[in-house]
């Protein structure tokens, strides 16, 4: 058998052709960019072009025919626009790429809506709930925020939220809301009474505060409400002889919080001797009164306290005002705190003669 011999360019010749065959079998290959910005869920949201992306083909060398362009500008908005390149090489080999694009560069419409309305005179005192509602033409909605505000306080307070679409797109829209959720503090809660008034006075942490004053006596449950306004004092001259009474004060602020209530007692400046079923707290040097009793000449009144008379005064009007020092029996007394009886006779012609009758007698008592 005869050897057969390979020449160095018959090899060459071979490899050529070997290799011309396997690029004309393959088909051309398509890649492609795009110049915009990625949103979410397979939307584009506008390029530095505004709405529009910028599309970009990449055609393999082998290619002897194509119908792509080097960069094709695909308007927004819409919901889905479809490019498609192709390319053939000479053995007739097609490669076909189609890519859908969607853009939406175009945020929410965005509304908010708090759970209810103002608690009181436009303000909100406790937690509220803010939910954000939007529309969108194009993508759809992917979301809204729901927000439960709980402070700071504020004329102004600003609540954040917003919607975003299913293209990423968000707007923020926040609001504004006058909250106060902190309840205002009732200071130096005085009283003084005299004959025809029990006086209060007070301050607040503002002075815009409103001030309600309500009233019961002593022993009873009702309660009536004497004041309610601004200011930082009052005057109760509605007030009646012999009674003690209890105010219990609160301010309210202009979101409709009310500060801790401060009940304060109103000695009673009018002493009398009606019955109670408690002893009744005197103001300091108190005025002790009784009926008239007819045809009486004067009375005779005196003041026991722990048994011991300390006082005893001979009036002919039927009240007298315990001094705020006197002399009885070579020693000197002021109403100082504790308890009291007082008894009450009335005269009758000369003082010599001791014609007296019982009017009654009472208790008292002069708190620390």
């Amino acid at each position: 058998m005869s050897a057969v011999r390979f020449t160095a360019a018959a090899v060459g010749t071979a490899l050529f052709l070997i290799f011309a065959a396997s690029a004309s079998a393959s088909p051309p290959s398509i890649t492609y960019s795009i110049d915009g910005t990625v949103g979410t869920n397979g939307w584009y949201r506008g390029s530095s072009h505004g709405d529009e992306v910028i599309l970009h083909w990449s055609v393999s060398v082998s290619a002897t025919s194509t119908n792509c362009l080097a960069a094709v500008a695909i308007p927004g908005p819409t919901a889905g626009k479809t490019a498609t390149c192709w390319a053939q090489n000479s053995d007739g080999r097609t490669t076909a790429v189609t890519r859908l694009i969607r853009i939406d560069a175009t945020p929410p419409t965005v509304t908010e809506h708090p759970s209810r309305p103002p608690d009181h005179h436009g303000w909100y005192n406790h937690p509220v709930k803010v939910r954000w509602k939007g529309t969108d033409a194009v993508s759809g909605m992917a979301g809204c925020s729901l927000v439960t505000y709980r402070g700071p306080d504020g004329p102004a307070a600003t609540v954040n939220g917003g919607c975003t679409d299913r293209a990423g797109n968000p707007t923020v829209r926040p609001i504004h809301i006058a909250y106060d959720a902190t309840a205002p503090t009732l200071n130096h809660v005085t009283e003084e009474s005299s004959a025809g008034s029990d006086v209060l006075n007070w301050s607040s942490t503002s002075p815009s505060d409103l001030v309600r004053i309500r009233r019961r006596v002593r022993g009873h449950k009702a309660r009536t409400t004497v004041f309610f306004g601004g200011g930082t004092s009052f005057a109760d001259e509605k007030i009646s002889p012999g009674q003690e009474y209890l105010y219990t004060v609160r301010s309210i602020d202009e979101a409709g919080n009310p500060s801790p209530a401060v009940t304060i007692s109103a000695p009673a400046k009018i002493v009398t001797l009606q019955k109670t079923p408690y002893v009744v707290h005197a103001a300091p040097s108190p005025i002790l009164r009784w009926g008239p009793v007819r045809g009486a000449d004067y009375y005779n009144v005196q003041l026991f306290r722990g048994g011991r008379r300390i006082y005893s005064v001979w009036p002919t009007m039927h009240q007298i005002g315990l001094p705020p020092e006197w002399r009885w029996s070579n020693r000197t007394y002021r109403p100082a705190a504790g308890r009291y009886r007082w008894y009450v006779w009335a005269g009758f012609g000369p003082r010599k003669l001791a014609q007296y009758r019982l009017v009654g007698s009472a208790r008292f008592a002069i708190l620390p």
